[in-house]
Order: structure tokens, then sequence, then C-alpha cells
């Protein structure tokens, strides 16, 4: 699985914030890039603080 990255603009506010990144504590690094599952669950905007779930990105 390659490297998940957030859009560069927030859906929400339409800046160019800096992403946090959210993720899954009971998920271990080991598992990136098997059957799907990621470590990461979510980002979310520095600017308005809305959260961006990794499966909103995706689909």
């Amino acid at each position: 699985m390659e490297e998940l990255r957030p859009p560069v603009r927030c859906p929400r506010c339409n800046g160019q914030p800096n992403w946090q990144e959210i993720r899954q504590p009971n998920v271990d690094e080991d598992y990136r890039g098997r059957l799907g599952v990621h470590p990461l669950s979510g980002w979310i905007c520095n600017l308005c603080k809305y959260f961006l779930a990794v499966s909103q990105w995706e689909s």
C-alpha cells in the first residue's frame, strides 16, 4: 500500500492546512500494507479542525 497523504486543500475551509495525523492506537505498524489495514485513521485540519477520515479520502 502506498503512503497515505491528505489532500492539499481542506474540503471544508479550502485552505492549505498543515494536517495533523490521527492514528489508530491498536493497529501495529507491522500491518501497514497488508490486507488494506493501515494505522492511520485520518487527519485534522489545523485551520478549521475538520476531520477527514482515510476512508472518505480514499473513496
